[in-house]
C-alpha cells in the first residue's frame, strides 16, 4: 500500500465497455450497444477493442446515448458513460471509421495505452499472443 507520493502522479482512469450488439450506420461506422462494467468512458476517448478473436484495435468514442429513465422511449446524449450511471450502464456508443464486422458481442473497450493488452487478456481469459 502507497501511503506517500514524491512527486506529480497522473492516475490513469480506467474502463471496460463489454459488447452486446453492434449496428451499421448510413455513412461511415457504426454503433455498438452495451454495457460499462468499470469506470468511465468520455465522450471524444479513444480506446482499444480487444476482441474475442483477432487482433486488437484502436478507435474512437464519437458520441454516446442511453434510455432516458424517466420518459419511455426517449433517450440521453451524456458526455461520459459511467459504470454506476442510470440504466445499468447500459449506453450506445457511436463509432466512426469502422465496419459492422470489427466488433463483435462480447468484445471488450478499454483505454487506449492504459493497460498492456496481453494482461488485460489474461485477466479475461483471452490469449493475445501471437504463435512462434
Amino acid at each position: 500500500m502507497k501511503l506517500f507520493s514524491f512527486g506529480k502522479e497522473k492516475k490513469q482512469e480506467g474502463f471496460v465497455f463489454q459488447i452486446d450488439d453492434v449496428f451499421a450506420l448510413k455513412g461511415d461506422g457504426v454503433v455498438v450497444t452495451g454495457r460499462v462494467t468499470e469506470g468511465v468512458i468520455r465522450q471524444g476517448e479513444r480506446a482499444v477493442c480487444v476482441p474475442g478473436a483477432g487482433t486488437s484495435f484502436l478507435c474512437a468514442i464519437e458520441r454516446m446515448e442511453q434510455p432516458d429513465p424517466r420518459h419511455q422511449g426517449q433517450f440521453l446524449h451524456p458526455k461520459e458513460a459511467r459504470a454506476d450511471g442510470p440504466c445499468g450502464g447500459h449506453y450506445a456508443l457511436m463509432i466512426p471509421g469502422r465496419d459492422k464486422s470489427d466488433f463483435r458481442s462480447g468484445d471488450r473497450l478499454v483505454p487506449a495505452g492504459s493497460v498492456p493488452l496481453d494482461d488485460f487478456a489474461e485477466r479475461i481469459g483471452i490469449s493475445e499472443k501471437k504463435p512462434e
